[in-house]
């Protein structure tokens, strides 16, 4: 059996245990050292885990100490760029990135740059790629079960690069990785809202148009239940998917709702209920980058151009509230075309006052994130 790779997590908030617990579940890495600001985050993860990595309150210690083969960046969306370009400087074999891919389009950018200069294998978390139910959806589209789809429905919350960046990745995979090709959204911020440190809006919706032809409807905190998944509308039938399971609808159902419940490679759906999408998403994503790094596969379906574009969604919706029109992408405004709206004053909050979504996350007394730090 091969040595296990050695895997060193930046930042070890709540998103670094769907980290932690894919390596461990795949049963192909070892998790060698943690590094976060506070020494009790990390402490908690080795009694959750039952794990003796070594600590650092300074990651680039860390990465200049331990020669790791897999480092993942479990901070704040505005540490992303900065980590991933720091570890990509010492040259591991791959970095798992937690999602949105970065704060900015330009961001992003830059970290692809840094690794693939460097040599190295970059992903974006976006592990709902990987649920066995998702696959079935995409393999069933590509076959036309359900005819030419028209459109995916699908609604968000919580800030768009959070939640929604999930669902934007997911319209691209669902549809074997098809290029969008415009957008158009609008968005409502009267709040002075946060997620995670990043300025987020109120609400909105928009419309992705794909290459293919089928087009891609988000709702973002306008209505009171959203959740992972979709309903997908084609001119000969219909799949409603969520993270567990999908039913399909079509002339072979006799126009009936067929239930399908496939299980993961590493675990079943109906021993796992709920927390399924999480283990499964994480392993099956862990397992698919070791394979990549030993040669056994030749991408990831993670890699970084899928969380690149997932982005590009996303700011396209807002780079469309701001110019007041259809966006054709690619995407060229590289900074974050919100913050450009409230900085101009385009786009100024009626109801004052810095509200982070996220806060409760926080340790001590602290109320904000360090702009480079490494908490989560």
């Amino acid at each position: 059996m091969p040595n296990k790779l050695r895997v060193g997590v930046i930042g070890c908030g709540g998103i670094s245990s769907n980290h932690i617990r894919g390596y461990i579940d795949c049963g192909r890495y070892e998790i060698a050292a943690l590094a976060d600001l506070n020494e009790s985050a990390m402490k908690e993860k080795d009694d959750a885990f039952g794990i003796s990595p070594k600590h650092y309150t300074d990651a680039r210690e860390m990465l200049e100490k331990e020669h790791l083969d897999v480092i993942s960046i479990c901070t704040w969306h505005s540490g992303h760029a900065t980590w991933t370009i720091a570890a990509a400087a010492h040259r591991p074999k791959a970095i798992l990135c937690e999602k949105p891919m970065a704060d900015t389009v330009g961001n992003a950018e830059q970290m692809m740059i840094a690794c693939r200069r460097n040599g190295v294998k970059l992903i974006t978390g976006h592990q709902r790629r990987f649920l066995p139910a998702y696959t079935l959806a995409k393999e069933m589209i590509a076959q036309k079960v359900i005819g030419d789809v028209h459109l995916i429905q699908s609604f968000g919350g919580a800030g768009l690069p959070n939640y929604s960046s999930h669902q934007t990745d997911m319209y691209r995979y669902l549809l074997s990785d098809d290029e969008c090709t415009w957008v158009m959204g609008n968005v409502e911020r009267k709040t002075d809202q946060y997620e995670r440190g990043t300025r987020i809006e109120d609400c909105a919706m928009a419309v992705f148009q794909f290459k293919g032809g089928a087009r891609a409807l988000i709702l973002s905190d306008l209505v009171p239940n959203y959740y992972q998944g979709a309903l997908i509308v084609g001119s000969q039938g219909m799949i409603n998917l969520t993270t567990n399971d999908l039913q399909l609808m079509n002339k072979d159902t006799g126009g009936k709702w067929e239930l399908h419940e496939p299980d993961g490679k590493f675990f079943k759906v109906k021993e796992q209920g709920d927390r399924f999408e999480w283990v499964e998403g994480g392993a099956a994503q862990a397992d698919e980058l070791a394979d990549w790094i030993e040669g056994k596969t030749d991408t990831h379906r993670g890699r970084d151009e899928n969380g690149y574009k997932a982005l590009q969604m996303i700011h396209a919706v807002y780079e469309s509230a701001r110019m007041h029109e259809k966006v054709v992408m690619p995407l060229q405004t590289r900074v974050n075309p919100l913050e450009l709206m409230i900085d101009s004053g385009h786009l100024q909050p009626i109801r004052p006052g810095h509200y982070d979504i996220r806060a409760i996350v926080l340790r001590g007394e602290r109320m904000k994130s360090d702009v480079e730090g490494a908490v989560q």
